[in-house]
Formats: structure tokens, sequence, C-alpha cells
């Protein structure tokens, strides 16, 4: 499941239609409107870092985020400088909440033809501020909640810039928004179609084929390379990423099953065999 935060409706409005999302009925605690067909689930969180943070909270505890679920916060800010026009949008590779100073580093796996920038969440809107940086009220808040939920792999921030600091009519925003709607959606579809090969790896996985029970169940996978916590949090990153990149690591992962390289014996093979799978897939 893909989970997007947006502050408000207008910043959602060109998802909500692209995607058929309906109103969806909500579980008493829920407290924000969401939006969600199978595969998606938007939450419109209101402006500022203590809703976003307590939407991501209230959305994670009702309906249980999991590990293997992506977050997106997609919305709009301010620029102040050629490299960061109106209209542009931006891929967010480093957060900073202004208000604390503290640092967020979102974990960039997917190759993706947006621009990206660092995005600086402040508490009230500025009128100035740097050249090469886009300025929001919500980024450092959602990630510090979906922290709780989901690694810095599975979070991802899309910015428009949609003014220098001056108030926005909410039709102006949904307007911008329309024009990026194929960079911002085109986006949306690479994370769907990693979910669902996500989903067919599992679903494969149960199936009477032994080597695709070894090599495609993540779980078994990360046993037989006799993984570490960290160990099998780089692997599951690295897989995401061939996912993500097309590059085919199923037939390389078959042919480590097929000649006994899988399962490892050791701790130690593990670590070589992981090193191994870096080099030839990346």
């Amino acid at each position: 499941m893909i989970y997007i935060f947006s502050a408000f409706y207008a910043e959602a409005k060109n998802i909500i239609d692209h995607y058929g999302l309906k109103k969806e009925k909500s579980p008493e605690t829920v407290r924000f409107d969401v939006f969600a067909n199978d595969s998606i689930r938007l939450v419109i969180t209101g402006v500022g870092e203590i809703n976003a943070a307590a939407a991501v909270s209230n959305i994670g505890g009702a309906y249980g985020i999991s590990p293997d679920d992506e977050i997106l916060n997609v919305g709009c800010g301010a620029g102040f400088g050629n490299e960061t026009c109106l209209g542009s949008i931006f891929l967010g590779n480093k957060l900073t909440e202004q208000m604390t100073g503290r640092t967020f580093y979102p974990d960039m796996l997917m190759k993706t033809n947006l621009m990206e920038c660092e995005i600086v969440t402040v508490i009230r809107v500025l009128n100035e501020g740097s050249d090469s940086v886009v300025y929001d009220m919500e980024a450092a808040a959602v990630y510090q909640a979906a922290a709780f939920f989901v690694g810095p792999h599975r979070m991802h921030f899309i910015k428009l810039v949609s003014d220098a600091g001056e108030r926005i009519d909410q039709s102006k925003i949904t307007g911008l928004f329309a024009l990026q709607e194929e960079k911002i959606c085109g986006y949306i579809d690479t994370l769907l179609s990693a979910c669902a090969d996500k989903a067919s790896i599992d679903e494969n996985a149960k199936g009477k084929n032994t080597v695709a029970k070894s090599a495609w169940n993540m779980d078994r996978l990360i046993s037989d390379m006799r993984c570490s916590k960290v160990m099998g949090d780089q692997l599951a990153q690295l897989i995401k990423y061939c996912r993500l990149s097309g590059i085919d690591y199923k037939a390389v992962l078959d042919e480590y099953y097929t000649k006994g390289m899988l399962p490892c014996e050791s701790k130690r093979e593990g670590k070589k065999c992981l090193f191994e799978l870096k080099q030839r897939l990346l």
C-alpha cells in the first residue's frame, strides 16, 4: 500500500482524480479525511508539523502501516530563486527542520527524472530564503512520524513551488499541480509497480517451486544469507533498488541457488555473498 500525505485538498485533487480515489469510510479512531482505492490511501493532514505528525501517527495506528508500505508526502512550498522557480517540482534528498536544526535523509533508491533539492520545514510563512531550497511546513514532521513504521528507503517527498511567500489561491495551486500531474503520477506509478512486483514475488514463494521459494521470499533469503539486522536491511534495499531500476536480480538469485551458493553456511559467507551480489547488480 502507498500512503500519500498532503496538507490540503488542492494539493491532492489531481492525484485523487487520476487514480479514482474515493472518500473512505474510515474507522472511528481516524480524525482525517482519507481517499483510497485498493493500492493507494491518500490523507489530508492539514497545514503544519503538528497536523502532519498527528495524521501519520493516527493513520499508522488505525490502518497498520507495515514496514513494506511506501510513504509519500506530496505538497507545495515556497521558492526564492531561479533554481526553484514557480511551478517547478522537486524530490527531497535532504530534510531540515528549521526549528530544531535536525536533518533527515530519505534513501534515494529510485531512478527518476525529477530534480532533487533540500526541503526546509518551517513553522511560519517566509518571504525570503536560500536560492536552492524549497520551504514547506510538513516534510520533516512526516519523516519523523513515519520512521516509527517504515525505513528511510520507503519515504518519498515531492514538493511543487507554488509561491515566494505570498498568499496564493487554492485553485491556482490545483492548476499548478495539474501541469505537473504526469511527472507526479509517473513517480507514483513506479512505486505501484514495485509494490505489485513484491506482491507477485511473495505469491510465487507460496508455490511448489523450491528454487522460487528460496529466492523470492525475502524472509527466507535473509535467513539463507545468515544476515544480521544491518545486512538484512542492506539486502532489502538492494532488491528494492533492482526492482525499481529494472535490473534482473531474479536470474542472479536463481543462479546462486542452483549453484549451491545459497544458503550460506555462516555469517562470514553471507557477508561475502552480499558483497558479491552488490558487485554484480549495481
